[in-house]
């Protein structure tokens, strides 16, 4: 069976594409609410509440949050080779 390239660069555009909107979107919450609370990195490395460290905090969570299961799911598809039904 062949593989095709096309549902890995398509999963990789979309993951790259989500982290992006998630920058973005800290950069607009950070300029649209008013004097904004110090977003906390996974919970334990403050971040400057400028429009740059929403940037930051929005793309790095949900990079990190979706990374680990699609990690998770490339590591596990590589290892099985088929399935037996």
């Amino acid at each position: 069976m062949t593989r095709s390239r096309r549902g890995p660069r398509f999963v990789l555009v979309l993951y790259t594409g989500l982290v992006a909107l998630s920058g973005l979107l800290g950069v607009l919450f950070s300029l649209v609410v008013a004097d904004p609370e110090p977003p906390r990195l996974l919970f334990f490395l403050a971040l400057p509440p400028t429009p740059i460290g929403f940037a930051v905090y929005g793309a790095v969570s949900i990079g990190f949050v979706l990374g680990l299961p699609l990690a998770g799911v490339v590591y596990v598809s590589r290892r099985i080779e088929s399935v037996d039904g």
